[in-house]
């Protein structure tokens, strides 16, 4: 699901009627601002360009649709004929302004962009502006934050991962599982078995890849199972194991959407059903979502009534009956006034990575990191330049061992328009190991109940349970110390087993029962 940067002010659909009732216009052209006006509600915006081209013409001061166009082209992202349009309507509105210095940070053009913010301050106190007063102060700090992370990028190595996984299209929100054995994401290509929407795109399609012997991804195909339709389909959120799919599918108005979960079962993803009212609102969108380890809480965004701002992050929590519990908003200190969203919640349980507008940001979308403490996630943390840029930075996913983020983004030098990165943190020290292991009974995958005990104190460190169609099941240890590792099941007697692993040892060990 690509995510845009939205500006809908009532003044733009103000700007069109007040044009449309000029008596310098005909019955036919005042249809067509209407048109026009309607296409901007729904969000159509090639129809808005399409029907105010058509007027050029007709209008004498055409200017005064300069901005409405500039505005329609910056939401499709076709920043080129934004900037050319927009620089036009300065004189008509001085919003120009505002929007031009937004773009201008979005291709990093920090002087450029603080020189229009601030004639878009001076010009604002004598002009009339739709430009809420937080939104301006908020651009401002992330123009400072911008210069700022600019001159002191953190040491990362930023790889792509290859013709394999990425295409001449769009390829966005990576979903890595814990092992990093499994990827699937959503992607824009052209399949035999793909229709074009409306604006000519083909629809998206959830894709699958393994990498092997973690040395290359394998070619990615369409996802197995019942995941893709004929119309838009998204993935949103991979638990840790690999085997619980989240995804986002529009209304059947094209108006909102809700979350939907497919489930891993003899090697095919079932169809995806509906969560949980308590989950999916009536009358708001849930785009994103996250689930811990043991699969035992929810995390979501929504834009539901009593949030802060725009998006606001959630969590559920799995009651004994199996239902999902009441939402409860994660608080003021992670949630803002402005859009917060995408979710991954770290195998550990304690780590929570996100997307926020808010907060010291670059523009757009920054990636922040925010950790639980007694039970409540405190303020974040900004990851910095340059796993953030001053474009939108979204659906962001991390390994178990924090070695290696996964992310997209349309950077030059891609097979494309957005492509799958690889970040490497050459920075962070190795935290954990992620054990990944299979419990067959005579050669058939057993579904058990594992236990993990601290193997000192005896204290309890998690409960799993391994995958009924395979026999897996992922776990975290820190290095240097001992566990005991317990499983139970119907078919045999209990299995016990000390463990412990080594810095030295490699990050994901397959553990053979």
């Amino acid at each position: 699901m690509m995510r845009k940067i939205l500006f809908l002010y009532l003044g733009m659909l103000s700007a069109i009627s007040m044009i449309a009732q000029s008596n310098s216009f005909s019955g036919k052209q005042k249809r067509q601002f209407w048109d026009a006006e309607l296409a901007y509600e729904r969000g159509d915006y090639l129809t808005v360009i399409k029907e105010l081209e058509k007027l050029r013409t007709a209008d004498a001061d055409y200017s005064r649709l300069y901005y409405i166009k500039g505005d329609s082209y910056f939401l499709l992202d076709n920043y080129d004929s934004a900037k050319v349009y927009l620089e036009l309507a300065k004189t008509e509105n001085v919003d120009a302004y505002f929007k031009l210095a937004y773009l201008s940070l979005n291709q990093e053009n920090i002087v450029e962009s603080n020189d229009y913010l601030n004639e878009y301050k001076k010009l604002s106190v004598n002009q009339k502006s739709q430009i809420p007063t937080y939104e301006s102060a908020q651009l401002s700090n992330n123009i400072a934050f911008a210069k700022k992370e600019l001159e002191s990028p953190e040491i990362v190595n930023i790889i792509n991962l290859g013709e394999a996984i990425n295409s001449d299209a769009h390829e966005y929100v990576p979903l890595i599982s814990a092992d990093e054995e499994l990827i699937i994401f959503t992607s824009r290509r052209q399949e035999d078995s793909n229709v074009l929407d409306t604006y000519g795109k083909p629809f998206e399609n959830v894709y699958a890849s393994r990498n092997r012997d973690n040395r290359r991804w394998e070619p990615a195909k369409l996802i197995e199972g019942s995941v893709n339709t004929s119309g838009h389909d998204a993935c949103v959120g991979l638990s840790p194991d690999g085997n619980t799919l989240f995804l986002f599918r529009s209304n059947e108005n094209g108006v909102g959407g809700d979350l939907y979960e497919s489930l891993f079962v003899n090697d095919n993803w079932t169809t995806p059903v509906r969560m949980s009212e308590n989950i999916n609102g009536a009358l708001s969108i849930e785009p994103s979502a996250s689930i811990s380890l043991d699969g035992r809480t929810l995390y979501f965004s929504s834009n539901r009534e009593g949030g802060f701002g725009g998006f606001d992050l959630y969590r559920v929590i799995k009651l004994p009956n199996g239902e999902w519990s009441l939402p409860l908003n994660l608080g003021a200190g992670v949630n803002t006034i402005f859009d917060d969203d995408a979710p991954f919640i770290h195998a550990n349980g304690k780590s929570l990575y996100y997307s926020s507008k808010g907060f010291e940001n670059m523009g757009g979308y920054d990636i922040f990191k925010s950790e639980s403490k007694d039970g409540i996630f405190q303020s974040p943390t900004n990851l910095g330049y340059p796993t953030n840029s001053t474009k939108d930075d979204i659906y962001f996913t991390i390994s178990a061992n924090e070695q290696h983020g996964y992310y997209s983004s349309d950077k030059k030098g891609g097979y494309g328009k957005q492509d799958i990165y690889r970040i490497d943190y050459l920075e962070k020290s190795l935290r954990q190991s992620v054990i990944s292991a299979n419990v067959m009974i005579d050669g058939i995958p057993s579904f058990t109940e594992i236990t993990l005990l601290d193997g000192e104190s005896g204290e309890l460190v998690g409960v799993f349970s391994s995958n009924k169609s395979t026999g897996k099941f992922i776990f975290l240890v820190n290095p240097e110390v001992k566990y005991e590792l317990i499983i139970e099941g119907d078919d045999f007697e209990e299995y016990s087993e000390m463990i412990m692993y080594t810095l030295e040892a490699v990050s994901y060990t397959h553990l053979t029962l």
